[in-house]
């Protein structure tokens, strides 16, 4: 089996991450786009009962949840590895993983990327500017833990690429496309020089929100 489905919103940066493996790995995929709200119907709970993206499908086997999504991917699809060697290395990109969802999705991105973008590009609302300034000091923290782990290395835990990279880089790239950025990004150089070396590898370039949501409509 070498072809994949990623069930997905386009622009959602969890399933982008899906995607960025797959792409990394050379790996035979396609996009099955969901609406935004797609995923409460009643025909997609009955795959995901929690009604989140991406589902992925490979085969007759379907798998939710990213970290476990990349996990399988890395497993199935072995050149190159994602996950260090190392025991200790990989314990650092499975810290970091644990980071980028229980604090810097949670609290941060889906606070802020959620007013600044989903919100007016999809509801027609205002940005809720009283919910970013109370995200701000949270979004801080967790980017500034995050460029301390990244330090001077090239990638998040050394010199390769691993699964924190592809996790973490699209949450980062949904902060970069709001106005916050700025005053997020302005003490941290080394996050912004870390976003954009990934933003040009071609997994990067396939899996860009303008890119899918293109592939979306020729479907």
């Amino acid at each position: 089996m070498s072809n994949f489905t990623v069930h997905t919103v386009p622009g959602s940066p969890f399933g982008r991450t899906a995607m960025i493996a797959l792409e990394e790995k050379g790996a035979d995929w396609r996009l099955a786009a969901l609406a935004p709200g797609e995923t409460k119907s009643p025909a997609y709970l009955v795959r995901h009962p929690f009604g989140r993206v991406p589902l992925l499908e490979h085969g007759d086997f379907e798998l939710y949840e990213t970290q476990a999504i990349l996990r399988y991917i890395d497993r199935v699809l072995p050149d190159p590895a994602l996950t260090p060697a190392d025991p200790k290395t990989a314990a650092r990109m499975d810290q970091l993983m644990g980071i980028n969802d229980w604090y810097l999705f949670q609290g941060c991105v889906n606070v802020i990327g959620f007013h600044r973008i989903i919100a007016p590009k999809f509801m027609g609302a205002t940005p809720d500017l009283d919910a970013i300034a109370a995200a701000m000091p949270r979004a801080h923290l967790v980017l500034e833990t995050v460029s301390w782990f990244l330090g001077d290395q090239r990638f998040l835990v050394g010199e390769s690429l691993t699964l924190a990279d592809l996790l973490i880089a699209p949450q980062v790239e949904f902060l970069a496309r709001t106005p916050e950025w700025t005053e997020l990004s302005k003490d941290r150089p080394n996050l912004a020089t870390w976003l954009d070396r990934l933003e040009e590898r071609p997994s990067f370039q396939q899996t860009r929100w303008e890119k899918l949501t293109e592939m979306a409509e020729a479907a």
